[in-house]
């Protein structure tokens, strides 16, 4: 795993760079359109419609760099190697996922508030783990956010779970690019025409 690591550390960096930048989009549509739950909702599917596109159009090209050395016997077809790599760019969420839910289900749970939200109200700890956990998942995964508020306003395991689409697309994204297949003329290298 320390080879793996060290071999793909700058994909990995460049995935959490991806999100970063796909987390600013989302919080800036957020911003603009947090008034109205329908746009809202809209623009957060629109960010994560967008943001898979970046993480498969990314993936693909790895996995196609790396066909010919397949082909070659030169290098290992390991087809979980888009997972992996999205699986350590997502560490951060995950963990952050997994602080919310227990930190929620570990504590005493309030009334709802006048959006229905229900929050945590003691033991303090817990409190502030769920707080400080859920502020930091919600800034690094602001695409998400109008889907979450829209569907998932009381279910804290969703921050776990929207990992999912980005490691699953690409897992599908390097297999595709290995063997060489794409959807569209738009998710893969220009053809020469000769």
């Amino acid at each position: 795993m320390i080879n793996f690591l060290k071999d793909n550390s700058y994909l990995i960096f460049k995935m959490i760079v991806n999100q970063i930048g796909m987390t600013m989009f989302g919080l800036v549509l957020s911003m603009a359109t947090s008034q109205n739950e329908i746009l809202f909702l809209i623009s957060s599917i629109f960010s994560i419609v967008f943001y898979m596109v970046l993480l498969y159009t990314m993936t693909w090209e790895i996995g196609y760099a790396e066909k010919i050395r397949i082909d070659g016997k030169r290098l290992k077809y390991r087809p979980m190697k888009g997972l992996l790599i999205s699986f350590c760019a997502n560490l951060l969420n995950l963990v952050l996922g997994i602080l919310i839910t227990v930190s929620y289900y570990t504590s005493v749970l309030g009334a709802p508030n006048e959006a229905g939200v229900i929050f945590p109200v003691a033991p303090q700890s817990a409190v502030n783990l769920f707080g400080t956990a859920k502020t930091i998942a919600t800034l690094l995964e602001g695409m998400y956010s109008g889907v979450i508020n829209f569907w998932f306003p009381n279910s804290p395991w969703i921050f776990i779970v929207i990992t999912l689409p980005a490691m699953l697309t690409c897992m599908a994204a390097y297999i595709m690019g290995v063997k060489g297949k794409r959807f569209t003329k738009f998710l893969g290298p220009v053809e020469k025409t000769d």
